[in-house]
């Protein structure tokens, strides 16, 4: 081959190399998701905590908000104390996986903290002295174990704190019950969190009323599945990523068409990078019922049992979507009457 040839090839390599795009040439290394803490942080109680924790499933959503890869890291131990979090081993084995991450050049997309619940079930059998006392350390000891963990992984990265939910439903008002060492557990989280720059995860909330659901109690304390997702997303809205409700296109009815027959199929398209999790058929200002999710293409149907027939003004018809983040799209239009 000449030299002049030779030039052209590589001239023309050069070029079909800057038009390939980068994830062809070399994949991006997926971000990482940390997990630290006790059996909560762990999933103790799902079927299969390495997917069904909420770590896991956060970090899941994530991948389809951001439009990347991520994977999950987990140091938590059950049974870790607040106490032996920094003596344990626990603190420098995240550590570690941080260090190992960065290079990598993996970004830290959240790190996952659960800490306190040992804590309160030491109180189960204590004296009341006993108890003051056992507080104390917890709320001592945790200060300490967030700093550390900020300080680990830097300013920018979230920080989620899971608080603790109460199984029995009861009286956080009630003084020296279970409930109310909860609430104090629960506000010493809140300030020690909130301290580092620390996303508060507010479970005592969330979990108010829907123990017999989300829970194993009174057989267990931790989480069902359907307890984690619970947690998982209440951790997506207090990270505020998602900030934008859910695009909707109605495919049927078409807006301004006529009413023809007594039930009519409504069907939509609603799509959410940060998921949807529930499509609403509202009439005429009143909610008539929900659409269910189709196996693919982003669609949405139900069967509407239509005024047919019937004269009067046209009916307003909308589509309501709600995301994880509790984000809300509307799509409206207006359906003629038959007569």
């Amino acid at each position: 081959m000449t030299g002049r040839r030779s030039l052209a090839l590589f001239t023309l390599l050069l070029l079909v190399a800057s038009t390939v795009p980068a994830t062809r040439l070399a994949a991006a290394p997926p971000a990482i998701c940390l997990a630290a803490g006790d059996s909560l942080a762990a999933g103790i109680g799902s079927t299969l905590p390495r997917e069904r924790s909420a770590a896991a499933l956060l970090c899941r959503w994530s991948e389809a908000f951001f439009g990347d890869r991520a994977e999950l890291v987990t140091v938590a131990r059950p049974g870790e104390r607040t106490g032996s979090f920094r003596t344990s081993g626990q603190l420098q084995a995240l550590h570690e996986a941080i260090e190992r991450a960065r290079r990598a050049g993996q970004p830290i997309r959240f790190v996952l903290v659960s800490l306190g619940g040992n804590d309160l079930l030491a109180l189960r059998d204590a004296s009341e002295e006993e108890r003051d006392r056992l507080f104390g350390e917890f709320a001592e000891a945790l200060g300490p174990a967030l700093l550390d963990v900020r300080d680990t992984i830097g300013e920018g990265t979230p920080l989620l704190v899971l608080t603790l939910y109460d199984p029995t439903d009861g009286d956080p008002t009630a003084e020296r019950t279970e409930s109310w060492w909860i609430a104090r557990f629960n506000e010493a989280i809140r300030q020690r969190a909130e301290a580092v720059g620390g996303i508060v995860v507010d479970l005592a909330s969330a979990f108010r009323g829907h123990s017999s659901d989300w829970t194993w109690w009174p057989v267990d304390v931790h989480p069902t599945n359907a307890g984690y997702e619970a947690i998982a997303r209440t951790a997506w809205q207090a990270l505020g990523w998602d900030r934008t409700g859910p695009a909707i296109t109605i495919e049927r009815p078409s807006d301004g068409s006529e009413l023809e027959r007594r039930y009519q199929t409504v069907r939509a398209v609603v799509t959410d990078p940060g998921g949807v999790e529930q499509v609403t058929l509202w009439v005429d200002g009143h909610e008539i019922g929900t659409l269910d999710p189709l196996p693919s293409n982003n669609e949405w149907l139900t069967l509407w049992e239509t005024p047919w027939p019937s004269d009067g003004p046209p009916i307003t018809l909308e589509i309501r979507a709600r995301d994880r983040a509790g984000n809300e799209g509307v799509a409206t239009m207006r359906i003629l009457r038959g007569g």
